[in-house]
């Protein structure tokens, strides 16, 4: 016989699960300020994205500061060369480093872009972890050329549609993101989604590479749920285009960030692992490592701890937090809440 749940501990279940859920997205609501600064070229700099960004982030009420050195042209390889791009760098303690690389230069071959690019983006990223080992690296995914790379079509075949193209730029920013352990913002396949459903929709300008209006506000929204990680569904700023087709923007980026946040490593790697999802006073900073896990989380406290899902289901619970296994945990996101007293700490980690 199928054993059944009591009906008040069926309540207590449902109950904890709705404050578990209204507490996250309590924290995903809350006004938010970061620093970001964006290394790249005319794809950032035409219709001024950042600028975008941060009129998206407004109107949510959060707060985007922002500096960039955007040249046309520029590679991985120029930015790593320039002392402006090197000197903003360094300038202060960004949140976020977005880096956006030359728009072929990644849909090359693979031999090739593990030669001319990759090495300049584990460069990049490597400077900025010196500056500030805090900060996240941030890849920005391109689109590809409407019709193909006309231009080195007959060099590498598979760059002479548009669909090929983009399958480059994926896999290349897939492994500057996954080598160097950082994020990829998904605007390529967000652009990908968008012509697949909507063509009609123009996200190209006439030159079928740099973008139109549409085309750097779908980019926007991919950013403020990859930076912010907040939805965008609903965000009040137009930009000045029709309600349907903002509408319709805002939920391609969101479905597509949302759809695969492992595969772009949101959430997967933190630099500063005692950011945790909630903190309500616990007095000694607590940390746990590492993260992303497999076998076992370590942390710095010998405390009562609990594991849930992202739906707060209990998966794991034990009293020393100090050595705690997961073996056992399915690969993906989980919560590990450490209880003192009165007060508890619950931080997000990633099981591979």
């Amino acid at each position: 016989m199928r054993n059944k749940l009591k009906p008040m501990k069926r309540k207590s279940i449902y109950i904890f699960t709705v404050l578990s859920l209204c507490a996250y997205f309590a924290h995903a609501q809350a006004k938010k300020k970061i620093n970001v600064l964006f290394l790249g070229n005319s794809y950032t700099f035409v219709n001024n994205l950042p600028q975008l960004i941060k009129d998206v982030a407004a109107a949510n009420g959060d707060t985007l500061l922002f500096d960039s050195n955007c040249i046309g042209g520029y590679t991985f390889n120029n930015h790593f060369n320039d002392a402006t791009s090197i000197a903003k760098i360094k300038a202060q303690a960004w949140n976020y480093v977005v880096l956006q690389a030359q728009s072929q230069e990644p849909s090359f071959s693979p031999a090739q872009v593990a030669a001319q690019t990759l090495p300049f983006a584990i460069s990049l990223d490597s400077l900025v972890k010196r500056a500030n080992p805090c900060a996240q690296t941030v890849f920005f995914e391109t689109w590809g050329r409407k019709n193909g790379d006309a231009s080195n079509c007959a060099a590498y075949p598979p760059i002479c549609t548009y669909s090929g193209m983009q399958d480059r730029l994926r896999a290349s920013y897939k492994l500057f993101a996954d080598t160097t352990h950082t994020i990829m913002s998904p605007v390529g396949e967000a652009w990908r989604k968008s012509i697949a459903s909507k063509p009609s929709l123009e996200l190209y300008s006439t030159d079928e590479s740099h973008p139109v209006i549409e085309g750097s506000y779908l980019a926007a929204c991919v950013f403020y749920e990859v930076l912010f990680r907040k939805s965008v569904v609903g965000n009040t700023y137009t930009a000045g285009l029709t309600a349907t087709n903002v509408a319709f923007l805002q939920q391609i980026a969101h479905s597509v960030v949302n759809d695969s946040l492992l595969v772009w490593n949101i959430g997967k790697y933190n630099p500063c692992p005692t950011a945790g999802i909630l903190n309500e006073g616990l007095h000694a900073p607590i940390t746990i490592y590492p993260n992303p896990a497999n076998t076992i989380v370590y942390t710095n406290a010998h405390l009562p701890y609990k594991i849930y899902d992202v739906l707060g289901k209990i998966c794991a619970s034990g009293d020393k937090s100090e050595v705690i296994p997961i073996e056992t945990l399915q690969s993906g996101i989980y919560y590990l809440e450490l209880m003192e007293a009165n007060t508890t700490q619950r931080f997000q980690f990633v099981k591979e």
